[in-house]
């Protein structure tokens, strides 16, 4: 093979692979992260999601424990 044949196949490989790993990092931000889905949780009486580790609701006061 050729050396300039060569080097415009290592440089159509390397923008290939640049555009693969942006398009690869623009679609990992839009993916949630599993530790912000755990950490809420919803009244059952007035529906406000709340987080997971407080006791009582932030709106309405009514304890988040299910007995």
């Amino acid at each position: 093979m050729e050396p300039s044949l060569r080097r415009s196949l290592h440089r159509s490989r390397m923008r290939f692979a640049t555009v693969v790993q942006w398009i690869g990092n623009r679609f990992g931000r839009l993916r949630p992260r599993i530790e912000d889905l755990k950490s809420l949780t919803m009244c059952p009486s007035c529906g406000l999601i709340t987080s997971k580790y407080k006791t009582f609701c932030l709106e309405c006061g009514k304890s988040l424990k299910t007995v």
